[in-house]
């Protein structure tokens, strides 16, 4: 590159500091957009401006006074489409169009491909209002979610009448478009299945199995971590590499990473939603751990069209990513962690909030202070490392407050 070149990074997550590093050592000088005034890739970027990332103008300006050559995000689905909204705008580099940009960050859409081309998934209505669920027929319990919304916020398992009444309102404030997804809920093991995509050919790299919580745990859907690998079939694993292609086929998408979230029960798998992108948190860092493989770096190469030899190694042993959840207040401190990483329970910890940020009461990625990575030998090993892990860890606001959620942990099924 005979001159540096300007590239955009659309939000400031962990994630996007190994992302803009990446950019660097390639020559662009990078601009990080993120609306918070200290996000934790901030300090890593050339220039930090504070505008939103879903807001399209906004950034096609910011791209065209700086002439940018690049606009990218890696693991954020409503960046992605700001990404190639102004890729296309501009005559930029991306992985797949604006259009399917739209398509692949709608939950609703998602559902009606997937139906379409035969991909198994439950049973599930696109709605606006209440009314058209009492018409749809699907039982309780259902899992109802906002059509667009980032990470899980808005997400609720609804077992009554009276908490749909609840639930499904929030959910619809929740989505930009004011549309929701309610679907029956399914039973099985929930996964995250990490792959990319090479000229139209699909690689999985990795099946994280995500902790369970109990089933009498409130009525959030969420979980507090995974671990890989996970030890599912080999036919329910042949099955995920023949539906991502069926997905990448109909979208006509290439090149790119790409993460399937799926329960499975035995061989038989259902579909939760899809997205052309590395996963959140920390999983990128547990895939490069376990299989060598730098999905960020792949990241860039879907868009910039480069091609390079991609070896995966051999897995050995286990990882678990496990997500320091806290109630609402704002973060001050994280107290104990350098300890644990000293004697060997913690392998590498990463923040996702900075002192001073809000925490979020909703329990979506909002209420996320951070997540930390545990290996062992064993599965057994790995739980018993998280165990000491939790009972070390304390997180406190300004006032001195504890805040971390304990019981998340003491309530998980593994």
């Amino acid at each position: 590159m005979s001159k540096q070149a300007f590239a955009i990074v659309l939000g400031g997550t962990n994630p996007h500091i190994a992302l803009i590093k990446n950019l660097q050592k390639r020559g662009y000088r990078t601009i990080l957009i993120d609306y918070h005034e200290n996000p934790p890739a901030a300090k890593f970027a050339d220039e930090h401006v504070r505008e939103s990332t879903l807001d399209l103008e906004a950034v096609l300006e910011i791209a065209k006074r700086v002439d940018a050559k690049l606009v990218i995000s890696a693991c954020v689905d409503q960046a992605n489409m700001t990404a190639c909204y102004v890729a296309e705008k501009l005559g930029l580099p991306a992985p797949y169009s604006y259009e399917t940009a739209l398509k692949v960050t709608n939950k609703g859409l998602m559902k009606e491909l997937m139906v379409e081309i035969g991909v198994p998934t439950s049973r599930h209505i696109f709605v606006k209002s209440l009314s058209e669920f009492y018409e749809s027929g699907l039982e309780y319990p259902v899992v109802v979610k906002p059509a667009d919304s980032n990470g899980s916020a808005g997400v609720r398992k609804v077992c009554s009448k009276k908490e749909l009444l609840t639930f499904l309102p929030q959910a619809l404030k929740t989505s930009r478009t004011k549309q929701a997804i309610i679907e029956e809920f399914v039973e099985g093991l929930e996964v995250s299945v990490d792959c990319w995509v090479d000229n139209g050919e699909v690689h999985v790299a990795l099946i994280r199995q995500k902790f369970e919580m109990d089933a009498g745990w409130g009525t959030v859907i969420q979980s507090p971590g995974s671990y890989a690998p996970s030890n599912i079939s080999a036919v329910a694993k042949q099955k995920f590499s023949d539906i991502v292609k069926r997905i990448t086929d109909a979208l006509e998408i290439k090149s790119t990473t790409f993460l399937l979230q799926a329960f499975v029960k035995g061989d038989d798998v259902s579909v939760i939603e899809y997205a052309p992108r590395v996963g959140g948190g920390m999983s990128f860092k547990t895939i490069e751990l376990l299989t060598g493989l730098d999905f960020v770096d792949l990241t860039v190469i879907s868009y910039l069209g480069d091609t390079k030899p991609i070896i995966m190694r051999n897995i050995a042993g286990y990882y678990s990513t496990n997500i320091i959840y806290a109630k609402p207040g704002v973060f001050e401190r994280l107290y104990g962690m350098e300890q644990l990483i000293e004697n060997g329970v913690v392998k590498e910890m990463y923040f996702y909030k900075t002192k001073g940020m809000i925490i979020g009461d909703d329990m979506s990625t909002r209420s996320r202070i951070g997540a930390f990575l545990i290996y062992a030998e064993e599965r057994e090993q790995l739980i018993e490392k998280l165990k000491i892990a939790v009972a070390g860890l304390e997180v406190f606001d300004a006032e001195g407050n504890a805040l971390i959620r304990k019981d998340i942990y003491d309530k998980l099924k593994v």
